[in-house]
C-alpha cells in the first residue's frame, strides 16, 4: 500500500464546509427575523381593525343594529392594509368576537383576532415547518349609543319614573 502524503485541497473542503454552515444559520436567522416582523404587521393590523371595529357607530336605536356595518367597516380597515400582497400565501382574515354571537371562553371578549400560518424551510433540505400564529386584540367592552339609551330606558322604566325614552340622556355615570 502506498501511502498518501499530500493533503492539497484540505483547507479549502473545510472551509467550503463550514462556510456553507454559517451561511445557513445566517439565512435561518434573517428567515425567522422576516417571521417576526410579518408578526409584528399582523399584529398592528389587528390592533388597527379591532380599533375600528369598536369606534364605529352606525347611530342606530338598535344594541346589535350597529354590528354589522362596524364589521365591514373594520373588514374595509384590514384589507387597506394588503397583507397578502407583503406576505406570500397570507391566509388569513379577521374574525370578530363578541359576547352576542361567540360562546365559549372567549364570550367575555370583544375584538378582533386573526389567524395564519408562517412556514420555514429547514436549511439543506426541502423540507418545510408551518408554525400556526393568532394575533389576537380586544380592547374592551365599551357599550354602543343604543345600549346605553336602553339600559337608562330600563333603568327608569324599573324604578317607575313614567318618563319617556325620547331622548338620550345621562343619570348616572355607568360608562355609557
Amino acid at each position: 500500500m502506498k501511502k498518501i502524503k499530500e493533503e492539497k485541497g484540505q483547507s479549502t473542503i473545510e472551509f467550503l464546509v463550514s462556510f456553507t454552515i454559517a451561511l445557513g444559520f445566517v439565512f435561518s436567522f434573517l428567515k425567522l427575523a422576516i417571521v417576526y416582523t410579518n408578526g409584528y404587521l399582523v399584529h398592528y393590523v389587528t390592533y388597527l381593525t379591532s380599533r375600528a371595529y369598536m369606534s364605529y357607530e352606525h347611530d342606530v336605536n338598535n344594541p346589535n343594529g350597529s354590528d354589522g356595518p362596524a364589521k365591514t367597516h373594520a373588514t374595509k380597515v384590514f384589507d387597506s392594509y394588503n397583507i397578502p400582497g407583503i406576505i406570500p400565501d397570507f391566509s388569513g382574515a379577521p374574525i370578530f368576537e363578541d359576547p352576542l354571537s361567540s360562546s365559549g371562553p372567549t364570550r367575555l371578549y370583544v375584538g378582533v383576532r386573526v389567524e395564519y400560518q408562517e412556514t420555514i424551510t429547514i436549511p439543506g433540505t426541502n423540507k418545510k415547518i408551518s408554525f400556526p400564529f393568532i394575533s389576537e386584540s380586544y380592547l374592551g367592552m365599551e357599550p354602543t349609543r343604543a345600549e346605553c339609551k336602553a339600559r337608562i330606558c330600563d333603568a327608569m322604566a324599573d324604578i317607575g319614573t313614567g318618563a319617556g325614552c325620547e331622548k338620550h340622556s345621562t343619570v348616572s355615570d355607568n360608562g355609557c
